[in-house]
């Protein structure tokens, strides 16, 4: 599946990556995922905001974004073989 993009007009390829949700996150990947994990078909120029969407988790809830276990963004653009690592606001003390 390659699409253009609406930016540059050039061909997206298809890629995959992992996205790993922590704690209550784990209640918003897509049934027949893993217990703390999913692998997702996404284009070349995937940021991490749209995976959120997609995954239709809230805009307050992500507190902590890693990506390959480096701090990361909701509008950085992802790559082959990233692995999002999504957790909630901790509590305790």
């Amino acid at each position: 599946m390659n699409e253009v993009s609406e930016e540059s007009g050039e061909r997206l390829k298809s890629m995959e990556i992992e996205v790993k949700l922590f704690a209550t996150l784990r209640d918003y990947l897509p049934k027949g995922s893993g217990r703390f994990s999913c692998k997702m078909k996404v284009d070349g120029a995937t940021r991490v905001q749209v995976i959120l969407s997609r995954l239709k988790i809230p805009e307050e809830m992500p507190k902590i974004i890693l990506i390959n276990g480096v701090h990361g963004k909701k509008e950085q653009i992802l790559k082959e073989g990233d692995v999002l690592s999504i957790f909630p606001p901790v509590a305790g003390g």
